[in-house]
């Protein structure tokens, strides 16, 4: 059918459904009773799906030929959930020998089509809106597509578009709804397929070649969604050959009747980690019926293998839907080695003893040994300097006995509550007055 024809076709349906009404749904390229909205992974974008076709026959639900061979161009509008993420592109495939139609994105074209249902509205009050209250409009432009005559082609579109994040930073409950609207210009030698977009405000008179001729469908669709959101836990900190705890929060929300549940696994950068996840298998507690949100939690354990190297570490969660939805969340694990600081030794002359500052990285048991020295033990709670006393026993006891000194090497283990013991050496002279 010629750019004319349809454009004639179509005034004529302006004037003759309900006045000056914008009714797309009777014009060509949308197939009534397309368009259906789906989210496939349970989880994550909710999937617009519809159907152009060449003349479509609404009551027959078929597609007749085209009419005529020429160059046409078509405007898409989707009135989604504010804040959607929408695909920058979105391709309609043809189910036979046509080529396919490629829509980018173009405010202008949401624009104009909004501005065209406004002026129709104005005309007549039974128009309804568009984007219709509490949704947004998203537009695209197509690429200049050249009819065959005597083809009846369908064109298949399935469009994703990411779930909206809430002003909280929650999930977004759903349900995810979607408005299309519609149109198509004629492209020629005059009239380029790059020229800026105006949909035709009818109001009589002759219409201007240039412009679109565009409005809503008159369909809508939703689909009730669920969402999951998992909040990263603040920068644990471990010794190699510890373990650490990290604990995820999960903020769910869904308005589906079918909760999903998730297998929930663990992974990390750190080679020779062992990892394990408190709750595997993860259901969601029913959400709050005004909220339509829950909450819940689980924790990854972490083992630090003894030759992990210092550093800082990607511990990554992930939470997959039976139908392949997912979601993850980084956190971060600082690895360290524990540090031993060991200051001067106090001799006490008048007995032959030493006392040694070890400042210790955290809670543990420090054990000071060797050749020539009593074994001597002290813990701490926490970070801080110990002082453990240095005794000679056996020759070196008698060579301080009978020379007024003595040198020992001391060894000292820190052996921390949570990771792998540190050793470190020193040796000290230690010194007694003879009579």
């Amino acid at each position: 059918m010629s750019a004319v024809r349809r454009r004639s076709k179509f005034l004529v349906l302006l004037v003759a459904i309900a006045g000056l009404a914008l009714a797309l749904s009777a014009c060509a390229f949308f197939k009534a009773g397309s368009l259906s909205v789906s989210q496939p992974g349970g989880l994550g974008a909710a999937r617009v799906h519809f159907v152009l076709c060449t003349n479509p026959d609404p009551e027959a639900g078929t597609c007749s030929p085209e009419e005529d061979e020429e160059e046409i161009q078509y405007l898409l509008g989707l009135a989604v959930p504010p804040g959607s993420s929408a695909p920058s592109t979105i391709t309609a495939g043809p189910s036979a020998g046509g080529p396919p139609i490629v829509f980018s994105r173009n405010d202008q074209a949401a624009a104009e089509i909004a501005a065209a249902t406004a002026f129709a509205r104005e005309k007549n009050a039974e128009v309804e809106a568009w984007p219709p209250a509490g949704l947004e409009g998203v537009g695209y432009l197509s690429n200049a597509v050249r009819e065959v005559e005597g083809l009846a082609v369908e064109w298949t579109v399935d469009a994703d578009f990411g779930l909206p994040v809430p002003s909280d930073g929650g999930p977004f409950a759903g349900p995810f709804k979607v408005a299309p609207a519609y149109g198509f210009r004629g492209v020629d030698a005059e009239q380029s397929p790059s020229r800026p977009v105006h949909c035709l405000r009818f109001d009589g008179g002759e219409p201007d070649p240039s412009d679109a001729v565009c409005g809503p469908v008159g369909e809508e669709a939703e689909v009730a969604t669920s969402d999951l959101k998992i909040g990263a836990p603040p920068t644990a900190s471990v010794f190699v050959g510890g373990k650490a705890s990290l604990a995820f929060g999960f903020n769910f929300g869904s308005t589906a009747s079918t909760l999903p549940t998730f297998n929930v696994t663990a992974s990390s950068n750190l080679s020779g980690a062992a990892l394990a996840v408190s709750d595997p298998s993860f259901t969601p507690a029913g959400p709050d019926p005004s909220t339509h949100r829950s909450t819940g939690s689980d924790t990854v354990t972490v083992a630090v293998p003894k030759t992990a190297a210092p550093g800082v570490y990607d511990v990554t969660i992930t939470a997959a839907t039976a139908q392949g939805g997912t979601v993850t969340q980084v956190a971060k694990l600082q690895v360290t080695k524990p540090k031993l600081k060991v200051g001067k030794a106090k001799l006490n002359k008048a007995n032959g003893t030493a006392k040694l500052s070890v400042g210790v990285p955290g809670a543990g048991t420090l054990t000071a040994s060797g050749k020539g020295i009593l074994e001597a033990q002290r813990k701490a709670k926490g970070s801080k300097t110990l002082k453990i006393t240095i005794k000679a026993k056996g020759k070196a006891k008698k060579k301080l006995d009978s020379s007024g000194k003595a040198r020992v090497k001391v060894k000292l283990v820190f052996k921390p509550s949570n990771g792998a013991a540190v050793t470190k050496t020193k040796s000290i002279v230690l010194k007694k007055k003879l009579p």
